[in-house]
């Protein structure tokens, strides 16, 4: 006789090598863990939609930061400061269209283009002049610590620092090397007042000795880590440390954090890996990462675009991998089909989480309360786990889906919102037809998604939950009335 059953429903995006192993995506949706005993233990929530907040040129983004508390960001190849009302000024050029590196003091900002000029914008001038003192290098990345401005030279051979608190001075004499692998040097960053020098196989970690002649930081003995990293724009703040996609000798690619002076911990699964690794190597490198937090949950993006397979963003959610015991990842996209997520930075001004955008000039926002990127329709989609039991044929019968039900639109799209479902019994290689369910009209708070005769299982079966819909979207739990063997 059947049996009433919880299916899995909450999950990350966990594709295996073999698709039958684990074909799971979550597209769109967030995986939560309840802190507190509550109707469900986990939900797929609906994450925040973007909403113009300004707009800055034509220009994609290039970058954003925030120095005192303005913001700021490049598009094309200006630099604008935003206000919290929206409106911009454009502050002077920064030449090229490659994603820029940024340090500050409090008053002098550092833009640097990978491989070509930096920049100082003065808050005091207001002007944004480029950097021509003759001994200063061509960089690839700047930060700022204990009041010099450190750069990594574009070459990979040494790092080097400018005058105190004066980014457009420098002495030739100022330079360091990392001294334990003659590995090239990716990029440099800062954390806990440290000075992190990551090459393409280690990284090496100095202090600030305040050495009178030459570079003033000097290495820590034994604080070393045996890995490299491969995207310098991957390189984010994070969880009290930072995390980067990288890896060791002979070893591919995968998301790391740093967990102490000479150790990490990788974050990512391996279906992750696998999905990153489908990337050329040049593709990698130009990988981008931002981190935020909202509703409790802290976020950290990591984007690779391609012009042969279809871009990714993978977003990393700390709470969730924390209460899961596992690590629990997700992905976001704009549009319907497979694509990374247009958000090209995050930074927190004005009570407001800011995004650059990849597609144009505009300067949008995270907003709780729309679901959808500007006027994109959001698509979400679920493929979770296998159904199965010791590969014995079962016969499902009715299945119930509880959402947060009556939250539809007042009228057109989104009036009677439907979910789609449909399901593959070959490991996710074809799937049934769709068919659909209202989860509720506008006050319909008691609503149930309900699929009747669902059939019989041969052996397992992958079930998928698609929703375009540009209303509030939570899934809760899924049961299904499961009775083993033919009926």
């Amino acid at each position: 006789m059947p049996t009433k059953q919880p299916l899995e429903l909450v999950g990350g995006s966990y594709q295996s090598v073999s698709r039958p192993i684990s074909c799971q995506r979550t597209v769109n949706w967030i995986p939560r863990f309840s802190e507190q005993p509550s109707l469900s233990d986990s939900y797929l929530d609906d994450p925040s939609g973007l909403v113009t907040h300004g707009q800055c040129g034509t220009r994609p983004n290039r970058g954003a930061t925030v120095m005192g508390s303005t913001a700021y960001f490049v598009n094309g190849n200006k630099l604008y400061s935003v206000s919290s009302g929206g409106s911009s000024i454009e502050l002077g050029t920064v030449a090229g269209t490659k994603p820029v590196s940024f340090a500050n003091n409090g008053t002098k900002l550092v833009i640097c283009v990978p491989g070509a000029q930096s920049y100082v914008y003065d808050t005091a001038l207001g002007t944004v002049v480029e950097i021509t003192d003759p001994e200063f290098i061509v960089a690839s990345s700047v930060v700022f610590i204990d009041g010099y401005f450190i750069f990594s030279a574009a070459n990979g051979t040494l790092v080097f620092n400018s005058a105190l608190n004066d980014p457009l001075s420098y002495d030739g004499l100022d330079v360091g090397t990392a001294e334990i692998n003659p590995d090239p040097i990716v990029a440099v960053h800062v954390s806990h007042n440290e000075l992190h020098i990551l090459g393409t196989e280690t990284i090496e970690i100095f202090q600030d000795v305040a050495a009178p002649v030459g570079f003033p930081f000097q290495r820590i003995p034994g604080a070393s880590i045996q890995k490299g990293c491969y995207a310098p724009l991957s390189i984010v703040d994070f969880d009290n440390t930072y995390l980067f996609i990288g890896g060791g000798v002979n070893e591919r690619v995968a998301i790391w954090k740093v967990t102490g002076s000479n150790s990490v911990e990788k974050i990512s699964t391996d279906g992750i890996d696998l999905e990153i690794q489908k990337f050329t190597t040049g593709e990698i490198q130009q990988a981008y990462a931002y981190t935020w937090s909202e509703g409790g949950e802290f976020f950290a993006a990591f984007t690779i675009n391609s012009s042969n397979i279809a871009s990714r963003t993978f977003v990393y959610s700390a709470i969730a991998s924390a209460y899961s015991k596992s690590q629990i990842w997700h992905e976001r996209q704009t549009g319907v089909t497979d694509n990374s997520w247009r958000v090209r930075s995050i930074v927190n001004a004005y009570g407001k989480l800011l995004c650059g955008d990849t597609v144009d000039g505009r300067i949008g926002y995270l907003d709780p309360n729309t679901f959808q990127d500007y006027d994109a329709v959001r698509y979400r989609m679920r493929v979770c786990r296998p159904l199965f039991s010791s590969e014995i044929p079962l016969c499902t019968g009715q299945m119930e889906l509880t959402m947060e039900s009556g939250v539809g639109a007042t009228s057109g799209q989104g009036s009677d919102p439907q979910m789609r479902m449909s399901y593959s019994d070959d490991g996710g290689r074809t799937w049934s037809s769709e068919t659909a369910r209202s989860y509720g009209e506008i006050g319909l708070y008691g609503n149930l998604s309900i699929w009747r005769r669902c059939g019989q299982i041969p052996r397992h079966r992958i079930y998928r939950f698609i929703s375009t819909e540009p209303v509030k979207t939570v899934m809760i739990k899924l049961t299904s009335y499961i009775a083993i063997g033919s009926q």
